[in-house]
């Protein structure tokens, strides 16, 4: 594909670097030295230039299959996208927005916009799920399946079991998807041994939570997470506080800067306590959230955000999140005992590849810090695949964790004699096997 990105940040920067291998990837910013370091680390087009003005655009002659939209402003990754159709003819566009005024079918109508993303609001929701089972790590939902996948750590005293015999005693309502386990993380399969301690990623429904957390968890009361301290009053921390509200949570959002509290107060209109503080969590929880059960790091240094979770786990605090935006640091979090949540940037790198990979028909997502993928595939109405299958060489087999959803249980593929009107094929794999299984999905993709 002909790749045109405006806005070479982090996302914009690593996004090219993810794609450069298999498209003609063009990146354009406004400053020199990104520039030149573009040129020097990259094998992308860089053009130097503001996005917003049309005479950056003048040596692109050739039609655009996909535009991406990705600097710090909505205005002008919107106006990037209306003067680009002015330029060249752009078949797709995606555009990163943080203000709910632009994110309305209208405007997206109008500039001939394929996906509008929404990072901040993204992570944040994130947060309802993981309110209702606080006993989860991560929890990520999918358009095809009312399937959650959640990541679990494995209590201490667990008795060993392989994965097979745990997935039958909740009568096939599960998939193992995969393992992390010291410094490494594996897809699991029928015979791997769940231990003490792991960290386990499982795909299953709402219903089973109960269960996992009874026997996983080791907790026969779920928690009741009421009371809640936010650092950061920063886009991202106002939008988790905002979800956390309707939640019913009791709510305090940390910041040392005057403004940004100021400009918190202004937006959740007095539904959130805000609270200018230099982040002294020991004078914090003494004369503030003696009660907390849940703190979250949201500020944007991924680094403090570490040092503060560390902290509140001391302190007991029973809920502990930090955000990321430096895949690096995610693995490091986990095993100092904080749960990771993606932050902004991390979340609009992996949605836009996510899309990109994706169709209407293959849903592709990342978990595990990037280390892992889920395919999904649907069997919609009319479609030439039923009553029929696919065929899967033992090679395409052994790289992942295949399934087939039915109804509301899991079939292991190879037990699938012929598929049926609203099944949904299902692999989990590691990233550096994606490109012969995201082949393998692909197949009769018209169909």
């Amino acid at each position: 594909m002909n790749i045109v990105i405006a806005g070479a940040g982090k996302v914009g920067y690593f996004l090219a670097k993810e794609l450069m291998e298999e498209n003609e990837v063009t990146l354009i910013d406004s400053n020199e030295k990104t520039i030149q370091n573009i040129d020097e680390t990259l094998d992308v087009l860089s053009i130097y230039g503001d996005v917003e003005n049309p005479h950056t655009y003048r040596n692109i002659q050739k039609d655009i299959d996909l535009f991406i939209a990705v600097t710090d402003s909505d205005e002008v990754n919107l106006l990037s996208s209306l003067i680009i159709d002015n330029i060249v003819h752009v078949k797709e566009k995606i555009v990163r927005l943080k203000n709910d005024f632009f994110m309305n079918e209208q405007i997206k109508s109008r500039l001939n916009i394929t996906d509008i993303i929404t990072p901040a609001k993204d992570v944040a929701n994130t947060f309802n799920h993981l309110i209702d089972f606080p006993h989860a790590n991560n929890i990520k939902t999918f358009d095809y399946t009312k399937a959650l996948l959640l990541s679990i750590r494995i209590h201490d005293q667990f008795e060993p079991i392989l994965a097979s015999t745990y997935k039958k005693t909740l009568n096939d309502k599960i998939i193992i998807a995969g393992v992390e386990r010291g410094n490494k993380f594996f897809i699991s399969g029928d015979m791997t041994m769940l231990m003490p301690n792991d960290l386990i990623y499982f795909f299953t429904f709402p219903s089973q939570m109960d269960e996992i957390r009874v026997n996983i968890c080791n907790k026969s009361i779920k928690q009741d997470i009421r009371n809640c301290i936010i650092y950061g009053a920063n886009l991202l921390g106002i939008e988790i506080a905002k979800v956390l509200a309707k939640k019913g949570l009791n709510i305090k959002l940390i910041d040392r800067s005057f403004e940004g509290c100021k400009a918190a107060n202004a937006i959740l209109k007095n539904s959130v306590e805000v609270i200018k503080s230099n982040y002294n969590l020991d004078f914090f929880l003494e004369n503030h959230a003696q009660n907390a059960n849940i703190f979250i790091a949201a500020t944007t240094n991924d680094e403090f955000n570490i040092t503060k979770c560390m902290e509140a786990n001391q302190k007991g605090i029973e809920k502990v999140i930090g955000i990321h935006n430096n895949r690096q640091y995610a693995s490091l979090m986990r095993k100092l005992g904080i749960e990771v949540i993606r932050g902004e940037k991390m979340n609009a790198y992996y949605n836009i590849l996510e899309k990109i990979s994706s169709s209407q028909i293959v849903s592709q997502r990342a978990f595990c810090g990037g280390e892992g993928i889920i395919y999904l595939r649907k069997i919609f109405s009319g479609s030439k695949l039923i009553g029929e299958k696919l065929e899967i060489s033992n090679k395409i087999y052994e790289k992942g964790n295949f399934s087939v959803q039915r109804d509301k249980k899991f079939f292991s593929y190879k037990n699938i004699e012929t598929f049926k009107e609203g099944d949904i094929i299902i692999c989990f794999s590691l990233s550096k096997n994606a490109k012969p299984i995201t082949n393998w999905f692909k197949q009769n993709i018209d169909e």
